[in-house]
């Protein structure tokens, strides 16, 4: 059961590190797969893996500890580590063991080198110190050394057979190239006018070296094709190579491309694009061999006649057409000369809408200045003035044609004469803009009169208004001349009712009403009557007869008790009021008191209190003679 359980962890354990291996491999190979050494020299320490031989787990302990297995090529120095799986580039190679810990080493077994699966080196080893495990050449493909070794376990007495695993890949070929143009096979040395492409295929590959016409170094790029495009720019010798990342370098090649086409030229100085009136010849050249030269007349066929062609003064007007061709397919642009023996002749066109004109002729090779200036056939001529315009056959003939033209006036717009305000009418130039304007005259109000004669109480007028624009105004005409009213009255007043009073104008007519006030009425004492002490009078209106009693009852005995009423209701405030104007008098005389001691006037000091003394006697008197004077009054009265 032990042992099962030991098994278990110790598969678990080697699927682990088989799963950090190829996590760690995954991070560290570049993009292509490959892991490649720089160095191509050296004496390289390899990195490789431990395997027990009984497939158990070990753990605690590293074999890398007691021995290092180096590979070289011949002749090597220097020194450096190779990881396991990285590619090198040696046509040789010399793999030795170097035993680090002599008491747990026991001794070597066998090494094998195997090729692409297949097995190259089988050597049987022996011994405990350091030896060369083999030395052989070196081919491309991939390489596992597979050494065997006795080693004693930590702790223990017993020994262990490992197999210590290191592989590699070599390559000692150049990337294989290819130089195509459009696609097809392009010897090196070769000229073409196509677009060529360079292309290079390797495992390890890392540049394209390219070198461009007049270049004097090769320039690189990573990509593994270069193309170049066929165009006068890129046309020359270019070179190209390749190589890897391991220093394998291809043959170099190289091809010309020739797109430059033949060059053209006219005789007498003309040129191309040009008219002329005399006899003239193009020839074509080419700097590579010879050219054909290309003409046609107008929309006819194109012909050739080697490479040079003279057209004679006799020959027709118009356009001449030329192209030239090399051997490679270059063509030149096609370029044109125009023949133009023809007097000119042409003619203005009058618009119909204004007086604007027009020029025209009739070939298509003769052109035209107005003022001094580069006309186009047909464009229209608005600019007032004079002008002229000179035809040419663009070649040695010309004719001249003087013309003027004047403004052409339209009405765009009107503002209308009001009764106080003059109008105008705009007019514009519809060549140049220009605008004038022209008056319209006020003809001022024409008014209709309407009389309101005077009233009794108006003025009269005169009323103006404007048949036109409705403008009004007025003028006085005769002052009021005031109501001529006569008086009725329609209604009476008596002692308790308005009357009413009507005014009729004889003259508008105008009614109005004034009010009669009532007299009220006017009583006499027709009947006075005592019985026990109470009185009753008896009165009658003098206008309309109106009577009525009065209850006077023992009316002065009322008033008596009335007024005691209020002297008992009142006399506690008398006393206040007593207090009071004492206090406020005896103040006033303090103060004259005062004065007068400091103006040491003792006698009027003396009368001051004498007084002081007789006033208070006095309010104090009128204070408790008040109730019985009251009283007095209210018998007097009764």
């Amino acid at each position: 059961m032990r042992t099962n359980s030991k098994r278990i962890r110790t598969g678990l354990l080697s699927l682990f590190a088989i799963c950090l291996l190829a996590i760690s491999l995954f991070i560290v190979a570049p993009k292509n797969g490959v892991t490649v050494h720089a160095a191509t020299t050296g004496v390289l320490t390899t990195n490789g893996e431990f395997q027990r031989v009984d497939g158990l787990v070990f753990s605690g302990y590293n074999p890398l500890d007691y021995i290092k297995v180096t590979i070289q090529p011949s002749n090597a120095s220097g020194t450096g580590t190779i990881q396991n799986n990285e590619t090198i580039n040696w046509t040789y190679m010399t793999a030795k063991v170097e035993i680090l810990d002599t008491k747990r080493f026991k001794e070597h077994f066998e090494v094998r080198l195997i090729k692409d699966d297949i097995e190259v080196v089988n050597n049987t080893l022996s011994g405990k110190s350091n030896t060369t495990l083999f030395s052989t050449s070196l081919t491309d493909g991939n390489y596992t050394i597979k050494y065997r070794l006795n080693i004693s376990l930590p702790n223990a007495v017993s020994y262990a057979y490992f197999n210590y695993v290191f592989n590699f890949k070599n390559d000692i070929t150049a990337p294989k190239a290819t130089l195509t143009a459009n696609g097809s096979p392009l010897a090196s040395g070769s000229y073409t006018n196509k677009s060529i492409t360079y292309s290079a295929s390797d495992t390890n590959f890392k540049y394209i070296y390219y070198k461009k016409p007049n270049a004097s170094t090769f320039s690189t790029t990573t990509n593994d094709s270069y193309f170049v495009e066929a165009t006068t720019a890129n046309s020359g010798w270019w070179e190209f190579y390749s190589a890897d990342s391991l220093g394998n370098a291809s043959e170099k090649v190289k091809a010309y491309i020739d797109c430059v086409p033949p060059t053209m030229s006219c005789s007498s100085g003309l040129s191309f694009g040009g008219t002329t009136g005399k006899a003239f010849t193009v020839t074509a050249t080419d700097a590579a061999g010879a050219a054909k030269l290309y003409v046609k007349y107008e929309s006819e066929e194109w012909f050739t006649n080697g490479s040079s062609y003279t057209v004679p003064a006799t020959e027709r007007s118009g356009r001449y057409y030329f192209y030239a061709e090399d051997s490679y397919g270059n063509k030149t642009d096609t370029k044109w000369v125009v023949l133009s023996t023809d007097d000119p002749v042409g003619r203005m066109v009058k618009s119909d809408t204004d007086n604007s004109v027009s020029f025209t002729w009739d070939s298509d090779y003769w052109s035209a200045k107005l003022d001094g200036k580069t006309y186009n056939k047909g464009t229209w001529i608005a600019a007032e003035g004079n002008h002229t315009m000179v035809l040419s056959n663009n070649a040695e003939k010309t004719k001249t044609y003087n013309f003027s033209i004047d403004h052409y006036y339209v009405q765009t717009s009107i503002t209308e004469a009001t009764c106080k305000t003059n109008g105008s009418v705009k007019y514009e130039c519809l060549q140049c803009g220009d605008v004038k304007n022209e008056a319209v005259f006020s003809k001022g109000h024409q008014y209709r009169v309407e009389t309101i004669p005077a009233s009794c109480v108006s003025q009269g007028e005169n009323i103006y208004t404007c048949t036109v624009c409705g403008d009004t105004r007025r003028e006085a005409s005769g002052l009021p001349e005031g109501h001529s009213f006569t008086s009725r009255i329609i209604q009476a007043a008596t002692c308790t009712q308005d009357g009413v009073r009507q005014n009729v104008c004889d003259l508008c007519g105008t009614v109005t009403e004034s009010r009669i006030a009532a007299q009220g009425h006017s009583y006499e004492i027709t009947d006075v009557r005592t019985t026990n002490g109470n009185t009753t009078r008896s009165y009658t209106c003098s206008t309309c007869g109106d009577r009525y009693t009065q209850e006077l009852g023992n009316q002065y005995e009322e008033v008596s008790n009335y007024v005691e009423y209020l002297f008992e209701q009142y006399s506690p405030y008398m006393i206040w009021v007593f207090l009071a104007t004492a206090g406020v008098w005896s103040i006033a005389i303090g103060v004259a008191l005062i004065i007068a001691h400091k103006n040491e006037d003792k006698e009027k000091a003396k009368k001051m209190l004498i007084n002081y003394v007789i006033g208070l006697v006095i309010i104090f008197a009128i204070l408790v003679a008040c109730p019985y004077l009251v009283r007095g009054i209210a018998v007097l009265v009764t």
